[in-house]
């Protein structure tokens, strides 16, 4: 991917609360979240949410009627990167997940077992190139921008690395209260700006309830 890094270009955007729906693999039930609010990409973060293995399932149709042989988990915490691209969602992130008695993965097409709750930071579409985040609308005031940041008053949101695909690897995530920076895509918040550092809190607080990366089974 070209221009994967994109440094100091402010951005249109903001925080969100949504609950998406389950059922569906979790890059359509993100794609149709980002959809409703408007957003051409966003950083998003879940804990505590139920998932569902279907052993053969290509992510295309409905959840059968019947399930035979299907295993319930739970995401209990997850960072994304969500980019609609076309009628597709790209999904790459991290997170720690657990499938009682069974050592699945976890990939963009696994399933929610319900609906679930997320906050995240949304991206509106426009015209600019963004790199990874997609295509992005500038915006001076909006107190969001790509990249590290130069500021001391803020914080970043996002990777050291690009994911490949949704990986358990906890040294992955720039957050707060992980790590600061990297060579990966990542946004810089204002806290200054009125809400933001609330908004950042909880995000934070929600990545961090589910944390139990090192017991959790590879």
């Amino acid at each position: 991917m070209t221009d994967l890094r994109i440094e100091g270009l402010p951005v249109a955007g903001r925080f969100f609360e949504d609950i998406i729906d389950g059922y569906f693999p979790l890059r359509e039930s993100l794609r149709q979240g980002l959809q409703r609010n408007g957003f051409g990409a966003a950083l998003v973060v879940m804990s505590h949410a139920p998932i569902l293995h279907l052993p053969g399932d290509d992510g295309q149709g409905p959840v059968p009627m019947r399930l035979q042989a299907a295993r319930a988990g739970v995401l209990r915490s997850f960072l994304g990167l969500a980019v609609i691209a076309g009628n597709d969602m790209r999904l790459v992130g991290a997170g720690d997940w657990v499938w009682p008695g069974a050592a699945h993965g976890m990939t963009p097409d696994t399933r929610l077992a319900e609906p679930a709750f997320l906050r995240g930071i949304g991206l509106l579409p426009g015209p600019v190139n963004g790199g990874v985040f997609g295509r992005v609308l500038r915006d001076e005031s909006s107190g969001l921008s790509l990249g590290a940041g130069t500021g001391s008053a803020g914080e970043r949101w996002g990777f050291t690395r690009l994911p490949g695909g949704i990986e358990r690897h906890e040294g992955l995530l720039v957050a707060p209260g992980y790590a600061d920076g990297g060579d990966g895509p990542m946004l810089s918040v204002e806290t200054g700006i009125s809400g933001h550092g609330l908004a950042s809190t909880l995000m934070a607080r929600d990545l961090a309830a589910g944390r139990n990366w090192r017991a959790a089974p590879a």
